[in-house]
């Protein structure tokens, strides 16, 4: 920014050598310090904190209408860590299309054990059955006095199947499209 160490200094009413030694790890930084440096070098406080991490997606701005982008304030310019909204993730790679999902995309599920199926009724599942496949599947309540679970293809004209026991479910929390 074209700041020197003696312009730094001045406006944060502390010493140049002061400033030298926070950038040599001379002296810890306090979170006192945090907020002006932040302020004055017009960086979000957890830049002058955190290492950089390509987990960490720079927000750019919001999207208007007439695709122009916005710039985003100060504040959200951190941008944001991807985080899987699961306690117990599990993920597949989609080949093909399948339903309202693309060839290419992942797919993230939070995988539910036997005593919580039937978190998975009524949405689209990655399910664990006792011969060890795997199927992606609508998972849909089963007919009273029959099987338990009816599992619906996402493919149009493709056989529902009926089962009484999963081994477990994971409804699709997040989908992930590369292009």
């Amino acid at each position: 920014m074209g700041i020197t160490q003696t312009d730094l200094a001045d406006k944060l009413g502390t010493t140049a050598a002061t400033i030298s030694r926070l950038e040599t790890d001379g002296i810890k930084i306090s979170v006192d310090w945090l907020k002006p440096l932040a302020t004055i070098l017009q960086v979000p406080m957890s830049n002058l904190i955190d290492e950089p991490s390509p987990e960490r997606i720079e927000m750019l701005g919001r999207v208007e209408p007439d695709g122009k982008i916005f710039p985003v304030s100060l504040e959200e310019t951190e941008g944001f860590v991807l985080r899987i909204p699961a306690t117990h993730p599990v993920a597949v790679h989609l080949t093909q299309d399948h339903g309202p999902f693309r060839s290419g995309e992942l797919l993230v599920g939070e995988r539910f054990e036997s005593e919580k199926l039937d978190q998975g009724f009524g949405r689209d599942c990655l399910i664990g059955l006792k011969d060890g496949s795997i199927l992606l599947r609508r998972l849909v309540r089963g007919p009273k006095n029959a099987k338990r679970y009816c599992l619906v293809p996402l493919q149009p004209g493709a056989k529902e199947k009926y089962i009484d026991r999963l081994l477990w479910c994971a409804p699709i929390v997040m989908s992930i499209r590369y292009f």
